[in-house]
């Protein structure tokens, strides 16, 4: 008997994931100051010596991750934003995938190709999301009144209406192989309807396929939160600041965190954006590996038993 090879990628990424899931949870919590602390100027003695310290401040047992420019701790920004960074791209990721499913079933399950709908297909694929939805952002974002609520909920809708044609491609397709299969070619024939086909006989077969989906556009979410922020457009408002003009992540979300600080990648104070860039990797890192395990998982599964 061939011995089962373990899937690190899934477990490593099933691993991250959760603890990101509950660094989202209890991360504002458990931040060692509050998101006002802010260090001053201030004179020490050092060897009977006075000596000036002002932000930023390096990593030190005082501040973990050290400070930005501002004095601002870094590690309290970062467990506060954890929230936003997680669960908005888990929530877009899943309104994308029912949106995107819906209209892929019934699409898929009529009995002819919708044109129409295959014309949209091919030119929306084309389309890089960036442009639309920063556009219709940004007019919105940028020292908005609005309340931080409402333009998550404004990120999330808008996301998930515009990458839910390329969902509804997947599922379409897949939804047109399996309508052709005998056993629902059968079920037809005995009288089962649309619905029926659909509950009884696709969705049970794309529940595999939807799951590795889900995780797949939480990859193509953060990305982009991620190209948004370079582009100073930080998911749950940006207050901007004049003279000089300094952009800053209302919500505190990675993303944004790069963007504000993108200005410090060169020069002494690099970790300030290092920092939350690799806080971002990891982020994608964790989702891309909790991807490809699955991915390896379902093709395993069904090298084992193809005829089910």
């Amino acid at each position: 008997m061939q011995k089962r090879r373990v899937n690190v990628s899934l477990w490593v990424g099933a691993v991250l994931v959760m603890l990101l899931i509950v660094l989202g949870i209890i991360g504002p919590y458990i931040a060692p100051y509050d998101l006002e602390h802010q260090e001053k100027v201030r004179n020490v003695e050092v060897n009977g010596k006075t000596v000036i310290i002002s932000p930023p401040l390096s990593p030190s047992s005082e501040h973990w991750l050290g400070t930005d420019k501002w004095g601002y701790d870094l590690l309290t920004k970062l467990l506060h934003g954890a929230p936003y960074t997680v669960f908005v791209t888990m929530l877009a990721a899943v309104a994308r995938l029912l949106i995107g499913t819906i209209i892929g079933l019934y699409i898929g399950i009529q009995d002819k190709p919708q044109k129409w709908w295959l014309s949209i297909e091919n030119a929306w694929g084309y389309m890089p999301l960036f442009l639309p939805v920063y556009f219709l952002l940004v007019g919105l974002n940028r020292n908005s009144e609005l309340a931080i609520g409402t333009l998550v909920l404004l990120f999330i809708g808008l996301v998930a209406l515009l990458g839910a044609p390329s969902v509804a491609s997947s599922i379409r397709q897949k939804t047109e192989q399996i309508k052709e299969t005998q056993y629902v070619l059968a079920a037809v024939s005995l009288g089962a309807g649309r619905e029926q086909i659909i509950f009884r006989h696709v969705l049970p077969q794309l529940k595999e396929q939807l799951v590795l989906i889900a995780v797949t556009e939480m990859i193509s979410i953060m990305a982009l939160m991620g190209l948004l922020g370079m582009f100073d457009l930080f998911v749950g408002g940006t207050y901007v600041t004049y003279d000089p003009v300094i952009y800053h992540s209302v919500t505190n979300e990675w993303a944004g965190l790069l963007g504000s600080y993108r200005g410090f990648v060169y020069g002494n104070n690099a970790w300030i954006f290092m920092i939350p860039l690799a806080a971002f990797i990891i982020a994608i890192g964790s989702f891309s590996l909790l991807a490809k395990g699955l991915r390896d998982r379902f093709q395993e599964t069904y090298q084992r038993t193809p005829f089910i």
